[in-house]
C-alpha cells in the first residue's frame, strides 16, 4: 500500500495546482479513465479464456500423432499427390 499512498500524494499535489473551475473536468477525466481500465481488465479476462475465433485447442495426443492426423486428411490440390 505504500506505493498507492505515494501516488495518492502525487495526484493530490497535482490537483492542488489546477484552477477550481477546471476540477469538474478533471473528475470526468478520472472517471472515464477508471471505467476504461475496468473495461480493459474485463476484456483481458475474456481473451484469456478463448479468442472467440477458433476456441481453445484441447487434445491429449502427442505432437507426432497430431501431425499424422493432419497429413492423413490432406487431399492435395486438384487431386495431385503431395509428399510432405
Amino acid at each position: 500500500m505504500q506505493t498507492k499512498s505515494k501516488y495518492e500524494t502525487l495526484i493530490l499535489n497535482e490537483i492542488k495546482e489546477i484552477p477550481d473551475e477546471a476540477l469538474p473536468m478533471v473528475i470526468k477525466i478520472l472517471q472515464t479513465l477508471k471505467e476504461t481500465l475496468v473495461t480493459v481488465k474485463s476484456k483481458k479476462k475474456i481473451q484469456k479464456k478463448s479468442s472467440g475465433l477458433c476456441g481453445i485447442w484441447k487434445d491429449n495426443r502427442n505432437a507426432d500423432e497430431i501431425i499424422d492426423d493432419i497429413h492423413s486428411f490432406r487431399t492435395g490440390f486438384g487431386g495431385r499427390e503431395i509428399k510432405l
